[in-house]
């Protein structure tokens, strides 16, 4: 095996990947927000496109997509799903998550909004209709960008059960964001990359070393 071969080795088993940034519980994937998506419930009346694209009851530009486009700059935006671009239930380690509602759109009463002591986020639609990231995460959609020294995520809500047939899975209903602290290796993870590191050029030392004295005999 080669040195940068062995090295790449090393970085990619000891180097966090951005891929699990964020203190999600539930294991998911996160995909750019250009690769497949949940879609719509299939209705030809309402020929609905992905709920990221955009199409809704509440008009063509009421999905999630373009309020979010509305909020700022989404430059690297992801979403969560369960690897095949399905809904995926999540909980979050954080004790302390700070919401801030950026929007909603209800025909309701825009919902009350909570998290539960477990760490999932739950919704009460005020219509007889609750449900919670983990036990439904199908009316979830939530969004990241990772920045260096925090995690931005979005959260949208469907308001109506998706196991009902009017359901536009526009998730605009209710839409928060937060931060929690972007994860960053911990000293002993450091100290061992440095360890396998030094272990490594010490190895190319000693290879060439020989290839030297081979060449003098």
């Amino acid at each position: 095996m080669t040195f940068r071969a062995s090295f790449a080795i090393v970085l990619a088993l000891l180097v966090p990947s951005a891929a699990l940034a964020g203190p999600i519980s539930v294991t998911g994937t996160w995909s750019a927000t250009t690769s497949t998506v949940p879609t719509g419930n299939g209705s030809e009346a309402l020929e609905l496109l992905p709920f990221w694209a955009g199409a809704s009851w509440d008009g063509q530009r009421k999905g999630i997509r373009y309020l979010l486009e509305e909020y700022g700059d989404l430059t690297g935006l992801e979403y969560l799903h369960d690897g095949a671009g399905n809904y995926t239930s999540f909980l979050f380690d954080d004790e302390i998550i700070n919401t801030t509602k950026i929007g909603g759109i209800t025909a309701w009463t825009n919902g009350v909004f909570g998290r539960r002591a477990d760490g999932a986020f739950t919704y009460n639609s005020g219509t007889g209709r609750v449900s919670n990231s983990f036990d439904s995460g199908q009316q979830y959609a939530l969004f990241r960008i990772v920045q260096a020294e925090y995690t931005q995520y979005f959260l949208g809500i469907e308001d109506i059960l998706l196991s009902e047939p009017l359901n536009d899975r526009d998730y605009n209903d209710y839409i928060v964001a937060f931060q929690t602290p972007t994860p960053v290796p911990e000293p002993g993870t450091m100290l061992l990359l440095g360890s396998g590191i030094a272990a490594l050029v010490a190895r190319r030392k000693v290879a060439v070393r020989k290839v030297r004295a081979a060449a003098t005999v």
